[in-house]
């Protein structure tokens, strides 16, 4: 009983929470991009995580789990600093050695496509498929603009490091470059028709090169203006572009990436190939240009063709279709290391030397299948876990998450797991029945039973023998055997073809009652036929569903029988007249299968649209939604005890949920969820900032979510509680004046200023200080006019005591631009402003002045540290020392 998964409380049924206990079987996702780090560290999106692997000691070097939705895009900083950004549109940077996210940004209503930092690494900028571009300031943790301008997706951003230029390419076939000083663009570049897919800078920030549909690749030449930019007229920009040509690719699909990496261009194609071309120095050049004058015999000016510039190098074939790839130089050694990220959920490193010989190094695949994880199946004592796919069979363990062995097989779709752990019984594409050995890793038998798939396999409650169902519309019966291995003494498991039962149609899911009395068959007319086990007498029919039955379970004290189907849909049935009980719309996709808690009526279901759910039979309700998974559910299974559940993915990932001593209140969830849908229409809503322009290329970088309303609502509650405590004094001096005794005490404080030991005015400095430096400015746009009347006489008193200068300035003059009209038709702010004034002017100078110390202080120290290690005359001290090291090996020669 202490195993229930409900607990009886009066007259209302109180139910267990089940949660995420883990995941594993992802070794690299194809949703966003992978960055080469150092040595022999990848950073690469593993669904809602960053792994950091070690790829030739095959192992996670680092882990970072904070996000919930898809990893999207992925950005680093010399080693130290990650960035990931998100397919909800916010971005979290993590630091290489730490587990946790120092700065997260949110400024994007919809996936992030593309992430870069700039030259020194205070700048990210960010784009999107809201087509707008965001530069963000990772040093203030704040968003610096909006840059809006772009009709379609963005692909990607880079920033000229000389010229403090973005360059932007988009879907709408647009490349654009950005003055960041001004947040103008002051060029445009069409590429035709052709959505622009990847920009490249090489040749010193001379050459853009661009990638598209087109089976070429466009190269503009960028010129700095050398004009001053006050002196700059107004025709002429920051930095000129011409369009110098292209160069043809040897491959038909577009361009997926492009990188500049020493002397080669790589440009990764939508295939498994990676195209080299050499990038030619000014020397190289000259002597080109120096060889075709000599082949033409003439002096006259002779230019190079693009493709003469950047010539054709190599087709490297990387086996599988690349999603992503990054690479290194190795100066000392002449290699470039590079990683590849395929679509089949694995990573390969190569070496590249001078000579573009290609040597594949190692990869990471063992930990993950290659392909859709079809069936996932609990052994007897739920320890471990075993999971097939098209391919391969895994054993993993729960508690370790590693992978235990690997079987080959061929196409799976359905297995169970036969008496005794060792041995897993199949059925594939094909219509063939194999018999694995998951302990020693190998194919036992392989039997072609069926002229169709084998959709649907289910075990005997006796475990003697199990059935197969397939599309040439017969289940076949099976039992265990005992054969010889190898013609020798020793015997292992086999299986024997008993009988056969014909049915009229394919046959797409079969279930045996736990009493062995009953066979259910689902079949592709939509209906559930029952027989008789022993005689295989047709007992009802359950018919109801409008589209075919996926799957199917029966109650462990076979009252019930519960089916799944492609119309949305779960029916749950009688098992004693066949009577529907209830027809539940279940999910918002096609049900693709169940699974029955032991010794409960409470079943698990999973479907097309990605969540697992727990469902009472009995009082016919859904108990509980679990999320975590990123792409259609194809299996789940519950240990013998009830307490864990596994399911299996699209997104080849495996999850586990335990069932925890948290008691569930469905009235609870139900309140929790209405909750949630009002939080997302207050998120909905549009925001508009006063004294910011509704049109034009630069808006505010920021974007309304529930983390600015939930910091305005505890700024208000601080700003309430200072409001009560100043009405309790005023009142208790009041009282005081009034009565001469002394019998007048003071008020109590409120519990949390008692709590933490301050003062009101200190307890709404501590709540404003702990805003995210990227929500403060949002937080406070979402204020009402009489909280901020309040805060502008606490900001002027902090700036007074110079307290958190910085944070008081910004908030201050924000306010002031986003108020400016309500505060200046309110008289009562005209003292409060002027001492702002004087105030915030003072404190800036003092500040300054600091920083000026403190900089000639450390400049002061730099100078005498170079004239204590400084040598006079060092450089003939060096030839010195040069000359008599030679005499000295040539009289040791001569002697």
């Amino acid at each position: 009983n202490e195993y229930k998964s409900y607990l009886r409380m009066g007259l209302t049924k109180q139910y267990l929470r089940y949660a995420a206990l883990g995941s594993w079987g992802v070794v690299a996702s194809p949703t966003a991009n992978l960055v080469y780090l150092r040595g022999n560290l990848v950073v690469v999106p593993a669904l809602e995580k960053v792994v950091v692997w070690d790829i030739r000691k095959n192992e996670k070097v680092n882990e970072f789990s904070e996000g919930t939705d898809t990893v999207t895009s992925l950005a680093v900083y010399e080693g130290a600093n990650v960035a990931a950004g998100y397919a909800d549109g916010t971005i979290r940077i993590f630091k290489i050695s730490s587990t946790y996210s120092d700065v997260v940004f949110s400024g994007h209503s919809s996936a992030v496509t593309v992430l870069k930092f700039d030259g020194s690494g205070s700048k990210l900028c960010s784009g999107s498929l809201d087509t707008n571009v965001v530069v963000w300031d990772v040093v203030a943790q704040c968003g610096l603009y909006r840059l809006k301008g772009h009709k379609g997706p963005i692909t990607d951003v880079l920033f000229l490091v000389h010229s403090n230029v973005l360059i932007t390419s988009s879907k709408d076939t647009f490349i654009k470059l950005w003055d960041l000083d001004t947040q103008h663009a002051f060029e445009t570049l069409t590429n035709g028709r052709d959505e622009v897919w990847s920009l490249a800078v090489c040749s010193n920030e001379t050459r853009l090169i661009g990638g598209s549909n087109k089976p070429e690749l466009r190269v503009w030449s960028l010129k700095s203006s050398d004009s001053e930019p006050g002196k700059r007229k107004s025709t002429e920009t920051k930095i000129d572009c011409e369009l110098l040509g292209a160069i043809t690719r040897k491959s038909k699909d577009r361009v997926s990436s492009l990188i500049a990496i020493g002397p080669t261009l790589f440009c990764q194609n939508n295939d498994a190939t990676v195209e080299l071309y050499k990038i030619r120095s000014d020397t190289e050049k000259e002597k080109v240009i120096k060889r075709k004058r000599k082949k033409l015999k003439s002096e006259s000016d002779v230019s190079l063709s693009v493709e003469e510039e950047f010539p054709f190098s190599k087709v490297l074939k990387c086996g599988h279709k690349i999603r992503s790839f990054s690479g290194i130089e190795l100066a000392n050694k002449n290699v470039i290391k590079f990683c590849c990220l395929h679509n089949n959920n694995k990573i390969q490193s190569f070496d590249l030397s001078r000579d573009l010989e290609l040597t594949p190094k190692s990869s990471v695949e063992s930990l993950g299948h290659r392909n859709d994880v079809r069936t996932v199946l609990f052994t007897s004592d739920s320890s471990r876990v075993v999971s097939v796919s098209d391919g391969a069979a895994k054993l993993w363990s729960c508690k370790t998450k590693h992978c235990i062995t690997t079987v080959e097989c061929g196409s799976v779709l359905c297995g169970v797991i036969a008496p005794g752990d060792q041995y897993i019984v199949v059925g594939t594409k094909k219509g063939e029945v194999q018999l694995l050995d998951i302990v020693s890793g190998s194919l036992v038998e392989s039997l072609t039973s069926h002229e169709g798939p084998v959709w649907g396999m289910a075990l005997r409650s006796d475990n003697k023998g199990f059935i197969t169902g397939s599309a040439d519309k017969t289940v076949k019966f099976w039992e265990f055997t005992l054969v010889s291995a190898n013609q020798g003494a020793n015997q292992r498991l086999g299986i024997d073809h008993v009988k056969t039962l014909q049915m009229t149609e394919d046959v797409v899911a079969v279930c045996y009652s736990k009493n062995n009395k009953f066979l259910a068959v689902g079949q592709l007319d939509c209906t559930v036929k029952v027989f008789f086990t022993d005689t295989l007498k047709f007992y009802i029919s359950l018919y109801g569903h409008k589209l075919p039955v996926t799957t199917i379970d029966i109650s462990h004290d076979n009252t019930l029988i519960v089916t799944g189907s492609a119309d949305k849909n779960i029916k749950i049935w009688g098992l004693d007249f066949g009577d529907c009980h209830r027809s539940l719309f279940a999910h918002d996709e096609a049900v693709m299968s169940v699974k029955f808690i032991p010794d409960t009526h409470m079943f698990f279901s999973v479907g097309r649209d990605k969540k697992l759910k727990q469902w009472d039979a009995d009082k016919f309700e859904h108990i509980q939604t679990l999320e975590g998974h990123h792409k259609e559910v194809w299996s789940v299974d519950v240990s013998s005890s009830g307490e864990f559940v596994v399911t299996s993915s699209h997104d080849k990932s495996i999850r586990l949920w335990e069932r925890t001593d948290e008691p569930l209140v469905l009235e609870d969830e139900r309140e929790t969820a209405r909750e949630l849908e009002y939080e997302k229409s207050l998120v909905a809503t549009s925001t508009t900032i006063a004294g910011e322009r509704d049109s034009g290329e630069a808006e505010h970088a920021g974007k309304k979510n529930m983390e600015n309303i939930k910091a305005a609502e505890r700024i208000m509650e601080a700003i309430e509680i200072l409001r009560e405590e100043r009405a309790k004094d005023t009142q208790y001096q009041e009282e005081l004046e009034q009565s001469k005794d002394k019998g007048v005490f003071p008020p109590e404080r409120h519990v949390i200023l008692s709590t933490l030991n301050m003062t009101g005015s200190d307890y709404v400095l501590d709540v404003l200080r702990k805003v995210r430096p990227s929500e403060i400015e949002l937080s406070l746009l979402v204020l009402p006019f009489h909280y901020v009347i309040d805060l502008l006489g606490l900001l002027d008193t902090w700036l007074k005591e110079r307290q958190h200068v910085e944070l008081c300035c910004k908030c201050a003059l924000y306010l002031l631009r986003v108020y400016h009209n309500q505060i200046v038709a309110n008289k009562v702010l005209v003292a409060v402003i002027e001492s702002l004034n004087r105030n915030t002017v003072q404190a800036i100078k003092e500040i300054r002045d600091t920083i000026g110390f403190n900089l000639a202080g450390l400049k002061f120290l730099q100078m005498d540290y170079e004239e204590g290690t400084e040598t006079f005359f060092s450089d003939h001290t060096d030839k010195i020392t040069s000359i008599r090291k030679k005499k000295r090996a040539v009289l040791k020669t001569v002697s």
